[in-house]
């Protein structure tokens, strides 16, 4: 609806819109982070991972050993290319577990404008909070 989310619920109070909302943002998060995982693990030569959508605090994301990714659900409610950056930077992490130099010079090649893409989302992370 023109760029806005209309948000209907049975009883009028905050929680209820609450609760409405962070579940729609879910939702769409398990619909788009599976297929930018794809996208990106592909453009990098990897397999596709499993994708956890999770309600982290204080990541936008996370790998473990078995080569999951999980994501928070909060990340979908920024513009495309920082959600790019977040699923480049976790894949990244399956071949590199930590921010080496190398780290970053494979995440470098392919997303040469991975700094600015972090820096915008140091800026505007506080603010995709639900």
């Amino acid at each position: 609806m023109g760029g806005r989310l209309v948000v209907t619920v049975p009883v009028s109070s905050a929680a209820a819109v609450r609760k409405a909302v962070v579940a729609w943002y879910r939702r769409h998060a398990a619909e788009r982070l599976p297929e930018r995982a794809a996208t990106w693990a592909k453009k990098m030569g990897m397999p596709v991972p499993v994708v956890l959508i999770r309600d982290q605090r204080r990541r936008w994301g996370s790998c473990d050993p078995k080569g999951n990714l999980r994501f928070n659900w909060r990340i979908v409610q920024a513009p495309m290319r920082l959600v790019d950056y977040v699923v480049a930077h976790e894949l990244a992490h399956l071949a590199h577990r930590n921010h080496t130099a190398a780290f970053w010079a494979a995440l470098g090649r392919v997303m040469p404008d991975y700094e600015a893409r972090r820096e915008a989302l140091r800026r505007v992370g506080a603010s995709l909070e639900w």
